[in-house]
């Protein structure tokens, strides 16, 4: 372990799920890979700062304090090897881990996205085999096409992918994620026990890919300079986060995650997994609440669920606070505790240099079984096999 961090009050290190990190590539094996649809401001940023010295130093000092290093030049930033090493480091059992392009493939509806979909797939199969399994970098599955997506899905499932990451930016093939044509597509990941995830950006982001790119709520809501001020060109720092888009982030999968509830899916398919990544949770308590509330009235026409609407999202559904919310008033207030699991956002600045002592503000205010739960036990079903 690397000091200064802080440790779990349960010694947990070496057991640690971390449900959200990310995967560099080199700014041409990137290029290569989205080269027909691009990754906009990400690529931008990478290729002006790959090889700068502030990366070289970087890359130097990785090894003296592995939280500490962001971005391209952490340790395990693009290959398994290290990033094995960096786990080992952190006490990291096995993280998900997720692309750092702009996500512009996953969202535009066009063969050429999909194709970029695809070469990324076979690069993250190739990646998380080197990995042992262990850093599982997550298929990306672009739901413009249902004939393409559920074929794909198919693909890469034989092929072993881990997790697959999901559009919220738009109705998947023009219609509700609830709509039947999508039920062979939830039916083979329940099938094969590999969770659905939808993570940051896969609702759109404000530098988007231009007017063919979708974002929910549209990005024109951002178009004042007062909203557009992000970070600077820090590593670890090119995502947009400015003073808006994190307000707004969870709202394409708040909308997305509610279809699948009011809409049965997971009464149709209740061993399917659902992972709602890096938009926080804040949210997730007063939508169950509204769920709840509108199923009573719902049941007043007609109109009933076998089980209530929050007890299906706290069967299936898990989502990674981030460490500035007040985890403690979310359990206290709206309980829920089975749904909130541990992520470090690593190699991204936004995790901080100390993830596991941000979550322990909060984690030691609750009961102690709280803290195996969250950093382990919630986590199970992101991580089968």
């Amino acid at each position: 372990m690397n000091a200064p961090v802080t440790l779990t009050r349960s010694g947990l290190e070496g057991a640690l799920l971390d449900c959200d990190a990310h995967l560099y590539m080199e700014p041409d094996v990137m290029e290569d890979i989205v080269r027909d649809v691009g990754a906009g401001f990400v690529m931008d940023f990478l290729k002006r700062f790959s090889g700068s010295p502030e990366d070289q130093a970087g890359r130097a000092r990785n090894r003296d304090n592995v939280w500490a290093v962001k971005g391209i030049s952490a340790l395990g930033a693009t290959e398994a090897a290290d990033r094995l090493e960096a786990m080992d480091r952190t006490g990291i059992a096995a993280q998900l881990v997720f692309p750092n392009t702009a996500l512009i493939e996953l969202r535009v509806n066009s063969p050429a996205a999909r194709e970029a979909c695809r070469r990324y797939n076979d690069f993250a199969i190739a990646w998380t085999r080197q990995a042992g399994g262990r850093a599982r970098v997550v298929c990306q599955i672009n739901m413009g096409d249902p004939e393409w997506a559920i074929a794909e899905l198919a693909r890469v499932l034989k092929l072993g992918a881990k997790g697959v990451l999901l559009p919220c930016a738009a109705p998947p093939g023009g219609v509700s994620p609830a709509n039947e044509i999508w039920d062979p597509f939830w039916a083979m990941l329940q099938d094969a026990n590999v969770p659905a995830l939808i993570h940051i950006a896969a609702g759109g982001v404000v530098n988007g890919g231009g007017p063919d790119d979708p974002m929910l709520p549209p990005r024109e809501f951002a178009y004042a300079k007062s909203l557009r001020m992000n970070f600077d060109g820090r590593a670890g720092g090119e995502e947009a986060i400015g003073p808006y888009f994190v307000l707004v982030a969870h709202m394409a999968a708040e909308v997305f995650l509610l279809t699948m509830v009011m809409g049965g899916v997971f009464e149709r398919f209740p061993r399917l997994a659902l992972g709602i990544i890096e938009v926080g949770a804040g949210w997730l308590g007063p939508l169950c609440e509204r769920m709840d509330q509108h199923a009573d009235l719902m049941a007043k026409v007609g109109i009933t669920y076998p089980l209530k609407p929050s007890e299906y999202v706290r069967r299936n559904v898990r989502v990674t606070p981030m460490w500035a919310e007040n985890l403690e008033a979310m359990v206290q207030r709206y309980g829920l505790a089975e749904t909130y699991v541990f992520s470090s956002d690593y190699p991204h600045i936004e995790g901080s240099k100390d993830p596991v002592g941000k979550f322990r503000k909060w984690t030691d205010r609750l009961d102690p079984a709280f803290e195996q739960a969250f950093y382990v036990d919630n986590a199970a079903i992101l991580f089968p096999g």
